[in-house]
């Protein structure tokens, strides 16, 4: 893995977006995907990638706050999961 720093990096921020809009459950999983990394890369990584697509994945989820859209949250989440996505399906081969 090439970029385990920046795989952290980003799923620790992940999981902060996933708690602050409520999603505990999401948190929960990322910190764990997270800390498997270090101990097993590739297993973590299979892990990661199979949170994306299909019905209720985690690109499906919108964070809320008072029962409003969080949208900068939501546009920032977006682009993490995009970026993760591509550092962990990239290093797949």
């Amino acid at each position: 893995m090439k970029n385990i720093a920046e795989v952290t990096a980003i799923m620790e921020r992940i999981s902060q977006l996933m708690r602050l809009g409520g999603r505990e459950e999401w948190a929960i999983l990322i910190d764990q995907y997270r800390s498997e990394l270090a101990r097993d890369t590739a297993e973590a990584l299979s892990k990661i990638a199979t949170l994306y697509g299909g019905m209720g994945s985690i690109n499906d989820i919108v964070l809320y706050g008072d029962g409003q859209p969080l949208v900068r949250e939501n546009n920032e989440l977006d682009a993490l999961l995009s970026r993760l996505y591509n550092l962990c399906v990239g290093s797949r081969s």
